[in-house]
């Protein structure tokens, strides 16, 4: 029996896939810089006290408008985080199955499994709210719990495709099958994070490229932690157990994504 790929192989593979597939960080950057145009279009207008007092209905118009805002800018968001993680999690997959990939293949992934994003991204944060609302006490703990059990769920509605709480369970096997090299990898990788967040704290203070810069630094960053959860998930996948799949053929590996099965010519 095949053992599954140390840590450290799983690491040094995924940087050597980054270097060599930088087009990986695009998706993010593209998405970031497009939420953050629109974000920057529905800033609301600031009204001084004189203009509430001259205008009556200003009021309840700024709060309408508020509500409106924040509805739209929270729906761009989601579609930005769907269309994120299909594409880079899609390209990652490539990347590992044949050493290169291309944009066509997180569009594949964003055309076919956008679906199974936006289910599973829907019962983890259901999950999420569960469990810290359970462990208010813990809440460190439960939170780093829920981070763990959960690495694989995204590769698993992309790559394996698992929708919804199918991909949750996967993710959970997989993980408490190799519990240690997963703490390992969620702990790393949210260390890179936070050191992450603190070098490029000072960019945003410089105006206009310094925000660019650290949404580049930041996507590179977070290619390179999904190239490693998918390397993890792409060779332990095989020892979890998954849901039984509903369809007559089973998902065919990345970067492929074509669509289930027909019926007969006639």
């Amino acid at each position: 029996m095949t053992q599954p790929p140390s840590v450290e192989s799983v690491f040094s593979r995924a940087w050597q896939l980054l270097s060599s597939n930088w087009i990986i960080i695009v998706p993010g950057v593209v998405v970031g810089l497009i939420v953050g145009i629109i974000n920057g279009l529905l800033t609301p207008h600031y009204y001084t006290s004189a203009d509430y007092q001259n205008n009556p209905g200003l009021a309840m118009a700024s709060v309408g408008g508020a509500f409106v805002r924040a509805i739209l800018i929270a729906g761009v968001g989601v579609l930005g985080y769907i269309a994120t993680t299909a594409y880079t999690v899609g390209m990652a997959g490539a990347a590992w199955t044949r050493g290169t990939t291309t944009l066509a293949d997180g569009s594949a992934a964003f055309q076919e499994r956008s679906g199974n994003v936006v289910m599973t991204a829907i019962g983890l944060i259901g999950l999420g709210i569960v469990a810290a609302i359970l462990a208010l006490p813990t809440i460190t703990l439960s939170l780093l719990a829920f981070w763990i059990f959960t690495l694989y769920a995204m590769p698993a509605a992309v790559i394996g495709n698992q929708p919804g709480f199918s991909a949750i369970m996967q993710s959970f096997q997989i993980a408490t099958k190799r519990f240690v090299p997963t703490l390992i990898i969620a702990i790393l990788i949210a260390v890179i994070s936070f050191v992450l967040g603190l070098v490029t704290l000072p960019l945003h203070f410089v105006p206009f490229l310094g925000p660019i810069v650290s949404s580049v630094i930041t996507q590179v960053v977070i290619a390179f932690a999904m190239l490693v959860i998918v390397g993890e998930y792409l060779a332990l996948r095989n020892e979890a157990t998954p849901p039984p799949y509903q369809g007559t053929v089973p998902p065919p590996p990345p970067p492929s994504y074509p669509p289930g099965p027909s019926g007969p010519t006639v």
